[in-house]
């Protein structure tokens, strides 16, 4: 039957921790990603409005940063529906011991039941840890590459400076809008996040 497939504790954590998830998505997710998104449309059509060539030699590194971040996409991906198998699996564990306790303790497995508690927590433990580590790779390398940026915008606008084709008022304004572009970056990889998590959740519910 359903119930002898799907055990109790597995279910709990879908109409809790599952659905939860769903509704962060559905509630700051995607209105935040849209924001996100618009940012980046607006502040990729001023810095071309100003200087198009400038633009494009701040845009060089966009290529890469599709790269990092479709690596990181995959690696999360596996990771949160590795993490809400996990969780699931702890769950259903607690409540079956939980309500059997009588019968744990009857046959005296509070010792081997506790060892298997510790083991599927460590379980759990690492695939967080997975996901963490994933993460303090990802934003160091967008920070970097949000260096290399503007670097080769310093070099770009102190050339057309230099030959009178551009102000330094100018080459200002883009080191900032080019900061600004980069965060936006961030935070949809943030949204992804959510994503991710909701996506592993909904095949669960």
């Amino acid at each position: 039957s359903f119930f002898d497939r799907n055990p109790a504790g597995r279910l709990i954590t879908r109409v809790t921790s599952d659905v939860e998830t769903l509704n962060e998505l559905f509630t700051s997710g995607v209105v935040s990603g849209l924001g996100d998104l618009f940012t980046l449309v607006a502040i990729s059509v001023a810095m071309l409005i100003m200087d198009w060539r400038l633009a494009l030699a701040s845009f060089a590194v966009i290529p890469f940063v599709v790269m990092v971040s479709g690596l990181f996409r995959k690696g999360v991906r596996d990771t949160y529906r590795d993490i809400r198998v996990r969780l699931a699996r702890i769950n259903s564990f607690l409540q079956e011991r939980l309500t059997g306790m009588r019968i744990v303790q009857l046959f005296g497995q509070e010792k081997r039941e506790a060892q298997r508690f510790d083991e599927l927590n460590r379980s759990h433990l690492d695939a967080n840890l997975k996901s963490i580590t994933i993460y303090a790779l990802y934003f160091p390398a967008i920070e970097l590459l949000t260096s290399v940026a503007l670097a080769i915008l310093i070099v770009a606008g102190a050339s057309r400076v230099h030959a009178n084709l551009l102000s330094v008022g100018t080459v200002a304004a883009f080191l900032q809008l080019v900061r600004r572009f980069f965060q936006p970056l961030q935070d949809l990889s943030e949204k992804y996040n959510i994503l991710q998590t909701a996506m592993a959740s909904s095949e669960r519910i």
